[in-house]
């Protein structure tokens, strides 16, 4: 009988420790900061017809930006960097962008951010600026930038 006792107190001495263990891990990663990660994409929206058919619209550049972090974070701009530390900033998205300022929850749907093709083309036409010199980004509340993980998907 007392080893049966002695085997019990172990048994539950093991698990309080494993519990506060992976309480603590658990913890950990609720008091951890966003994660944000800035997937860059070309975009072509596609509208169905009455018909049953599908009509592509305009091109667009796009950022998908996503919290895989701890803690909530808020998007309160983005654009494209462009060379010589200047930024294109993007004010007048299209309406099914997602509007701006934007609260990411961790493991929360998604944010897209859209810029139309048209308007990079033209910077790079008039300004010369290579498409791979344009690289997205977004500005969080806190301050931090964010790059996309590459630059504009254009050729």
């Amino acid at each position: 009988m007392d080893n049966w006792n002695a085997l019990g107190l172990i048994g539950t001495f093991v698990g309080v420790a494993l519990a506060i263990y992976y309480g603590r891990r658990g913890i950990k990663a609720a008091n951890h900061g966003p994660e944000i990660t800035v997937k860059v994409t070309n975009m072509i929206p596609t509208y169905k017809q009455p018909d049953g058919s599908s009509t592509p619209g305009d091109h667009f550049v796009g950022a998908t930006v996503a919290n895989t972090g701890g803690r909530p974070a808020a998007i309160t701009g983005w654009g494209v960097r462009l060379p010589g530390n200047r930024r294109m900033v993007i004010t007048m998205p299209p309406h099914w962008s997602t509007p701006l300022p934007h609260q990411l929850t961790p493991g929360g749907a998604p944010a897209h951010l859209v810029v139309p093709a048209d308007e990079l083309r033209h910077l790079e036409r008039t300004q010369g600026i290579p498409y791979t010199a344009m690289r997205p980004y977004i500005t969080l509340a806190d301050g931090t930038e964010i790059l996309g993980d590459q630059s504009v998907p254009l050729a």
